[in-house]
């Protein structure tokens, strides 16, 4: 005899599970809806083919954007670089003047050290001093105009002109025997410029002090590429609005006397 087909099976199901639900006194639970669910109610997986798509789809950079990001990156790249200039010149700036300092110490050692005559001979007046800054000819390392210049060393030491016999050089200060100080030590340029209200020169034949302002600047000579030192600001050949511009410099300003 034929056997019943499988949805003769549903009845006896829902029938089974109302049975359980009443003996439970509440309604059908989750369980007994599963119970009285035909297998054909089932939630079939979906197939998923090698073109499936098994998610959100993910989000690349284009190529404006990777363009944009770099472009962004260099611009503040070469603003950090910039401020690299500016720094290093201010610690050499920095540097050089803690070494102007050294030299104006010795300077006024050296001065103490001369003959109150000698170390008077290279005070200049305020108006020599004038006379030479406007005119554009005027160059510090010519002894027959500015013998009362001084040059001092990144190192400290300093050249004092001695116009003696044979000598006729800026001399350091060397013990026992003063070496020639060559241009390419001549780092600093230093005036000794005299301060009339404390010391006129009328008095200079009985006064016990003449008092100074010590002008440093720098650089003086530089090394060019050719190994030869040259004048910072020099233009002899014509080659500028002046043949020695001194405006490049950096200065300082100091005070001093020198006594009997």
């Amino acid at each position: 005899m034929p056997t019943a087909p499988c949805s003769s099976r549903r009845p006896r199901a829902a029938f089974l599970a109302s049975a359980f639900g009443q003996l439970l006194g509440s309604r059908p639970t989750n369980f007994t809806r599963r119970l009285s669910a035909s297998p054909a109610d089932a939630p079939r997986p979906v197939a998923r083919g090698r073109g499936a798509r098994r998610g959100p789809p993910t989000h690349a950079f284009s190529l404006i954007e990777v363009i944009a990001a770099v472009a962004i990156f260099a611009i503040g790249m070469v603003a950090v670089l910039g401020l690299f200039a500016p720094v290093s010149r201010s610690v050499s700036t920095v540097s050089d003047a803690e070494a102007a300092a050294r030299v104006v110490d010795n300077v006024r050692a050296r001065l103490q050290a001369l003959p109150f005559s000698t170390a008077l001979s290279l005070i200049q007046e305020v108006a020599d001093v004038r006379k030479k800054e406007g005119d554009g000819n005027y160059n510090p390392n010519d002894p027959t105009k500015s013998p009362a210049v001084i040059f001092g060393k990144l190192a400290g030491d300093v050249g004092i002109y001695d116009a003696g016999v044979n000598r006729k050089q800026w001399y350091d200060g060397s013990v026992p025997t003063p070496q020639p100080v060559p241009n390419a030590d001549k780092f600093f340029e230093i005036d000794l410029i005299r301060i009339d209200a404390l010391s006129p020169k009328a008095a200079d034949a009985t006064a016990a002090m003449v008092a100074y302002t010590m002008r440093v600047r720098w650089p003086c000579f530089l090394p060019s590429s050719n190994g030869v030192a040259v004048q910072v600001g020099a233009n002899p050949a014509g080659g500028g609005a002046v043949p020695y511009d001194h405006s490049k410099k950096e200065v300082l300003f100091f005070t001093g006397a020198i006594t009997r």
